[in-house]
Parts: C-alpha cells; sequence; structure tokens
C-alpha cells in the first residue's frame, strides 16, 4: 500500500456504465459542429470507462449496442471539445442522440512547449504521470504519447495540470491505448489528488501469444482487490467467497488495534443486506453507506511500509471507505460506482488510478 492514504480520484471513467451483457439497447445519433452544425465524420462514440465504441460515417451518424442500465456516453473528435452525458438505456429507444461539439480554438491547440523543457516542467511532469497513471513515473511500460501538451502550474501548494486534446495514452503493462480528455487535475504537497476525465480503452494488438498471456495474467491481477472487484462481489453476495472482510468504521472500542479482534465484534458488525439493494427498474443497485467502512482483502498480501496504516502489522491489502455527501449511490452489475465522488477511498483501493484501471467491460475468466 502506498504511502498517502487519503487519495482519492474524481473520475468519469469509473462513472456507472451498468454492463449487464444479458440485454444491449441499440442507439442511433449523430454528431455535429456546435456553432455550424456540420457532420462530423468518424467521431468517437464511446460507452466512458470502457472499450465499447464505434465511430460516426460521413453523415456524422452512429450506431451503437450500449448495456442496459444507467450509462456515461461520449464523443470527442479532433480539434473539438470531448463531451459525455448521463442516460438512462431505457430512455434511448428508438431516440436520436446528438452530440454537439465545440471547436477549440485555434490559439489554444498552438500553445506547444517550444524547445527544451525546463528541468522544473520536468519534474513537474514526473509528479503528474505517477499520481494521474498511478505508476512509477520511470516506468516506460507506461507512456504519455503527447505529454508536451500538458500545462503544468503551481498555486500555492498544489499542482494544476490542464491539456486542451485528449491525452494518449499507451499501456504497455495491461495492454491498452487510453484515451483521456483531462478536465481537472489537481495535485496538494500533502497527498490529496483529485482529477476529472473522460476516459475510454482501446485494445492493444499483441505481438504474439507470449505477450497476450502477459497481459491476461496482469490483467487479472489489476482486477483482483480493485473497488470493480469489491463492489461487484458485494453485489453478488461474495464477499467472503472473494476474500473480501468488511467491519464497519467506529469509534466504539476504537482502543481495538487489531482488524482481527473487531471482525470478532459486535460493535463492528456490518449488515451488508441493507446497504445493497436492486433497483431492477434501472438494471441496477442503491448502495446505501452512509457511514465508515474498514476493507481487507486477503487476496493479496501487502508488506510494504507505511507508518500512517492504522494496523501496523497487517499484513494484507486494507482500505478504508468513507460517504463524501449524503447524496444517492448506485453501483452497475459490473461494480461501478455513480456518482464517483460520493465515496473517498483511502489506503489500497484510494491508489487505483488510470493506469491500473481496466475498461468497464472487462470480465474476469473464473477459468485461468
Amino acid at each position: 500500500m502506498k504511502k498517502a492514504l487519503y487519495r482519492y480520484c474524481l473520475l468519469l471513467f469509473l462513472m456507472l456504465s451498468s454492463q449487464s451483457f444479458l440485454g444491449q439497447e441499440l442507439i442511433k445519433g449523430r454528431v455535429i459542429d456546435e456553432q455550424t452544425s456540420e457532420a462530423l465524420p468518424f467521431a468517437a462514440v464511446f460507452v466512458v470507462g470502457s472499450s465499447i465504441g464505434t465511430s460516426t460515417n460521413e453523415k456524422g451518424e452512429f450506431t451503437l449496442k450500449v448495456p442496459y442500465g444507467t450509462i456515461q456516453i461520449g464523443a470527442s473528435f479532433i480539434g473539438y471539445n470531448t463531451i459525455s452525458s448521463i442516460f438512462e438505456t431505457k430512455q434511448l429507444h428508438a431516440k436520436m442522440l446528438t452530440f454537439k461539439l465545440l471547436a477549440i480554438s485555434k490559439e489554444l491547440l498552438e500553445v506547444k512547449i517550444v524547445a527544451k523543457h525546463s528541468r522544473q516542467w520536468l519534474r513537474d511532469y514526473k509528479t503528474f504521470k505517477h499520481e494521474f497513471l498511478g505508476v512509477d513515473a520511470n516506468d516506460k511500460n507506461y507512456e504519455i504519447e503527447n505529454r508536451n501538451s500538458i500545462r503544468l502550474n503551481w498555486e500555492d501548494n498544489t499542482l494544476i495540470a490542464q491539456c486542451e486534446e485528449p491525452l494518449i495514452i499507451t499501456n504497455r503493462k495491461l495492454g491498452y491505448t487510453v484515451i483521456s480528455s483531462l478536465k481537472e487535475f489537481s495535485y496538494k504537497t500533502n497527498g490529496d489528488v483529485a482529477y476529472l476525465s473522460i476516459t475510454r480503452f482501446e485494445p492493444l494488438k499483441a505481438e504474439n501469444q507470449a505477450e497476450q498471456d502477459t497481459w491476461i495474467k496482469n490483467r487479472r491481477e489489476a482486477y483482483l482487490g480493485s473497488p470493480n472487484h469489491f463492489f461487484k462481489s458485494m453485489i453478488n453476495h461474495q464477499l467472503e467467497s472473494n476474500k473480501f472482510l468488511v467491519i464497519k468504521d467506529t469509534l466504539i472500542n476504537y482502543r481495538i488495534y487489531d482488524f482481527y479482534d473487531k471482525l470478532s465484534n459486535k460493535a463492528f458488525k456490518l449488515n451488508l443486506d441493507n446497504i445493497v439493494s436492486p433497483d431492477s427498474a434501472n438494471h441496477q443497485y442503491f448502495l446505501r453507506l452512509n457511514s465508515p467502512i474498514e476493507i481487507v482483502y486477503e487476496g493479496k498480501n501487502d508488506f510494504t511500509p507505511n507508518p500512517n496504516r492504522r494496523y501496523r502489522y497487517m499484513r494484507y491489502e486494507y482500505t478504508s471507505i468513507e460517504p463524501a455527501n449524503k447524496e444517492m449511490k448506485y453501483l452497475s452489475k459490473q461494480g461501478e460506482l455513480y456518482p464517483p465522488q460520493s465515496l473517498r477511498f483511502s489506503g489500497s483501493m484510494g491508489n487505483y488510478r488510470i493506469g491500473t484501471a481496466l475498461p468497464s467491460d472487462y470480465e474476469l475468466d473464473e477459468k485461468e
């Protein structure tokens, strides 16, 4: 578990995508220029946070099969701002969607860093890459191909990042090209990170079977213990079989410094049946989580030293989750949280970033 315990991400790629592949809705629409109403051919239309997408034809029209439930659909085109909207698929039946994209001004597009980067920018870029992707800044498996387009500056103790064009990220560890339109990014020197992005995934083509097998292995490893894995296990009543232990995070008997002592204490018991319930009308689930919880995932050992850890000798991955607000929370059948900023994660799950994330339509093969 990494050092900062209170990092959390406002990620649109974690927006609900309700990937129920037992049923899909065919949606139709078009993508046009907001000012001229001209069609935008070959624009990308996609389910945010997934590898589900298509492109428009010469007339700017598209058709796309999307899973039932609440979904976030995005549209992008070179030289235009990426946009997205949330829909209930039942509302899209026999309806034509229109995405109106606004062209980015030439002045903004031409803002490039010319000549050599300053040493300060390079230091700031390493910080940005580490915090945005969640990986070591020197890891060559992860490259931001158009990093020169990123503007970085400090405001007091906060690093701010901006980029007019979508970031193109090559993730050779998991085998994806990740296209992410960065809306907001801030990193504070106390370790807090917040960012907002509209992201989609495109699988890379493996050079050989060995590389494909490595990606399958790495994807499985990335999924196990992830927020999606936890929430999906909760929905399917598989927390125990999937090696998740969950208790209340309460001040009662807080002098107990051993997680397993708390696990056997009635004061920390949690009735999970009261927390998650199906919203069958919208093919999703209500998540009634209004107080903090603690989670230990026994599927992975974690020996990373961390002086801020609540349980000094805990040898498994540990996470604390607390509500950020009192608004209603939902889960898709694939374990995605909506709204993504409604919960704050600290610990292992709080360290998940774009570089360690999988598309929402990823399915774990239990036979592997």
